[in-house]
């Protein structure tokens, strides 16, 4: 079997200053005031947020200015940079008076994160990191690494168990084993199916809170722990949740319809996890022997 090799990795940008990581009103408030600063501000992904085979992004944001931007644009201070892009002044404001040089720019060091292309494989940390697909515009921070640009072949021979014990032990590059064009094709369908059923999986739990919090949660209210894992509640559990959490009881005449939701929704949760298992066992059983013929 012939190997090819991989280099490994790029590194997420190094954590950014905390007046750069925008929420999600921040930043739809950025933008609706100056739609001009839109292609700054770009999704996040970090080691808290990274989800096997589809990280759902959009909850924070990072303020993407390039090394020697401001240079460009004479740009010496934030009133400048808020002069530039108004849609940016409520959230930097309060940092006028920061002494450090160009703190607003992300350092260079962070080119080869910010510009690498999609779509992307990005891994986390620990004995078992997890690994998932990225096809977006989303920047990764560190300790999270980038492999770019990627395919699903690469990304289903990482995932396999026999590919996340290699990853911990590669430093600069990483042979890969180069299976026969039929096994490939397999693997890299596999590994599209599993990021098909982690999106669909997030999509459908999100709905659902989503929905619960416009219906029954007061203005400024959050979901419970709970309630954002409302598939493990067995609906006379939710309707308690509910009352408790958000202080707004679900109608008597609207459960039929929220208990017919809700027991559709965790057989869907609960039938995708037990297909994604399925996948990531048909990947282990094809990739981890090619693993092993390598290291023979």
């Amino acid at each position: 079997m012939t190997l090819k090799t991989m280099r490994i990795l790029h590194t997420g940008i190094p954590a950014p200053h905390p007046a750069l990581l925008f929420n999600r009103a921040e930043r739809n408030q950025a933008v609706i005031f100056e739609p001009a600063c839109a292609p700054f501000l770009r999704p996040v992904i970090d080691i808290n947020t990274i989800r096997p085979w589809h990280t759902p992004t959009g909850e924070h944001w990072l303020l993407a200015l390039p090394p020697g931007y401001s240079q460009k644009h004479a740009i010496t201070d934030v009133d400048s940079l808020t002069q530039r892009h108004p849609g940016l002044s409520r959230r930097l404001r309060a940092y006028t008076n920061t002494p450090e040089p160009l703190w607003w720019e992300l350092p260079p060091e962070a080119m080869p994160a910010l510009t690498a292309p999609t779509p992307r494989i990005l891994i986390g940390t620990g004995e078992q990191p997890i690994i998932t697909w990225e096809s977006g515009h989303a920047i990764a921070v560190a300790p999270v690494q980038i492999i770019a640009p990627a395919d699903h072949l690469t990304l289903a021979l990482l995932a396999a168990s026999a590919g996340r014990h290699r990853l911990r032990h590669a430093i600069d590059t990483l042979a890969l084993p180069s299976p026969p064009t039929h096994t490939a094709g397999r693997l890299a369908e596999l590994a599209a199916q599993a990021v098909a059923m982690a999106h669909e999986q997030y999509a459908l739990t999100h709905e659902f809170a989503r929905r619960l919090l416009a219906d029954f949660g007061p203005p400024g209210s959050a979901l419970s722990t709970a309630l954002q894992r409302w598939w493990e509640l067995e609906f006379h559990e939710l309707l308690v949740e509910v009352e408790r959490a958000l202080r707004n009881p679900i109608p008597e005449p609207f459960q039929p319809f929220w208990a017919a939701r809700h027991a559709e929704g965790r057989a869907r949760y609960y039938a995708l996890a037990a297909e994604l298992a399925a996948v990531e066992a048909a990947i282990d059983e094809l990739a981890n022997p090619l693993w092993q013929t390598c290291e023979q």
